[in-house]
């Protein structure tokens, strides 16, 4: 746990003239998950109290009050009665593998999958990434990877980060990432919790590059999967982009909402 002085210098920001037109408990609010995503707060954590929060900072009881319940709505946060508010815990420990997940004959369990990356970038310029990092233009990688199913077919994978919230995805070696679980990296990278993940999916013709990478030919239809993984209401974890060949297999798309809870240390 941080020290009480470096607890006030999170919050020295907050004394500064705002110019932004926000409401106070939206400051407060972002302070601390910008807290918490830099890892002075980590999962599991306690935070100070309400009323050590309103010392801390030129703002209300009420307005403290009313900036931890945005964080506990969106997930980050978790009030345990008489014990306090905690950084949510992370639980990203599903069945692998999370989004290319198809299944099996039998209908329950799900094919084998093999990963190999093929590059990372740095990326520049305006795409559907834009959306989900708006502010990491200089800091945004993407590591292109294909998934073997089963032998049966390959699927091409854009995964899209922000250097400084996943460092480890964006500097280890290409060959330490082949067959890497993504996420058992990120749920141990991350000092916030993944609260909502959201798929959208439809059917698209590939063009030279996506054909050459899946096996298939040029103008051929498949699948369009695209996954982000937020943590809070607007801040993404990751963005990635899947494009399937046409299969009799089953996709499964996982829950919307990992499992959230405190676990005691």
């Amino acid at each position: 746990m941080s020290t009480a002085a470096n607890t006030t210098d999170v919050f020295a920001v907050l004394a500064r003239p705002d110019r932004s037109g926000a409401p106070k408990y939206m400051r407060l609010c972002s302070v601390l998950l910008q807290a918490i995503t830099a890892g002075h707060w980590k999962a599991g954590d306690k935070l100070p109290t309400e009323e050590e929060l309103a010392e801390m900072t030129p703002f209300s009881l009420g307005t403290v009050q009313r900036a931890l319940r945005m964080l506990v709505d969106q997930g980050v946060v978790v009030r345990l009665h008489g014990l306090g508010s905690f950084v949510a815990e992370n639980d990203l420990r599903m069945e692998d593998p999370w989004h290319c997940r198809f299944f099996a004959d039998d209908g329950e369990s799900f094919l084998p999958v093999y990963s190999k990356v093929v590059s990372r970038e740095r990326v520049s310029g305006k795409g559907a990434w834009t959306r989900y990092f708006p502010d990491a233009s200089e800091h945004l990688v993407l590591i292109t990877r294909t998934i073997n199913v089963n032998g049966e077919f390959d699927v091409l994978v854009r995964f899209y980060l922000d250097s400084r919230i996943l460092p480890r995805l964006s500097k280890a070696s290409l060959r330490s990432l082949d067959g890497l679980n993504f996420k058992t990296l990120i749920a141990n990278e991350l000092s916030v919790p993944i609260t909502r993940i959201t798929h959208d999916i439809n059917v698209i013709k590939f063009d030279v590059a996506t054909a050459q990478a899946t096996g298939t030919k040029a103008g051929e239809a498949g699948l369009f999967m695209r996954a982000a993984a937020m943590m809070g209401a607007t801040a993404c974890v990751y963005y990635q982009e899947f494009s399937i060949p046409a299969t009799s297999r089953v996709l499964s798309v996982p829950d919307q909402l990992p499992k959230m809870g405190h676990t005691s240390r």
